[in-house]
């Protein structure tokens, strides 16, 4: 795999830490250059932060992660098919040209995850589905040993975080895991699995 860039796209800051931070930690080990890149800045999370808060969040958690990181502002709530919104996607995507790009699975209840899956599906094949619940997950990564800096870097967005979320994560990590017989993992959709590097194990 010449081109050694990964884009992983969020709809909104700690979307990608949550569905694949540790995934992107074991990546980063072996020599890829990841990039996150939130199109929106989550200022209408249910919890009320303002956008600088949670463009703060967003720095620390990726600088815990030591991944470069590009937040964008398509509103939250707000991510569309517009022709103005794929203009955006589609150059982000002829800046980077990745390797691998990592986007929300296209079957959620959150629009804006369904918009992000969608505008970059139209740009750049194959992709690598996370967040929410999987469904017919076909592809599984151990992260066992960065699964304390994935929650460290998702404890920076300390905003978000309401009771039960810690027990939460943890709990779905670790049924995760179960399917490779790992204490944590994450789980993946691909309707392609081309050249995928080593740490990936497919699941049917």
């Amino acid at each position: 795999m010449e081109n050694k860039t990964i884009l992983a796209f969020g709809a909104h800051p700690d979307d990608v830490e949550f569905g694949c931070g540790g995934t992107l930690l074991l990546l980063k080990e072996i020599g890829f250059e990841i990039i996150i890149v939130d199109l929106t800045k989550g200022e209408k999370s249910v919890h009320g932060t303002s956008r600088d808060e949670r463009i703060k969040e967003a720095e620390e958690s990726a600088e815990i992660l030591g991944i470069k990181r590009d937040i964008y502002d398509l509103g939250d709530k707000n991510i569309s098919l517009s022709e103005e919104h794929k203009k955006i996607v589609k150059k982000i995507i002829e800046r980077y040209k990745p390797s691998l790009t990592f986007a929300p699975y296209f079957i959620d209840k959150h629009p804006d995850h369904i918009n992000t899956s969608k505008l970059i599906s139209d740009f750049v094949k194959p992709i690598y589905y996370y967040i929410s619940d999987v469904k017919n997950p076909n592809l599984a990564v151990d992260i066992s040993n960065v699964y304390d800096t994935k929650v460290s870097a998702l404890n920076a967005h300390k905003s978000q975080i309401k009771p039960g979320d810690p027990e939460w994560l943890e709990e779905r990590n670790r049924d995760s895991g179960k399917m490779i017989n790992s204490n944590y993992g994450e789980l993946f959709y691909a309707e392609e699995n081309l050249n995928l590097p080593s740490i990936f194990v497919k699941l049917k």
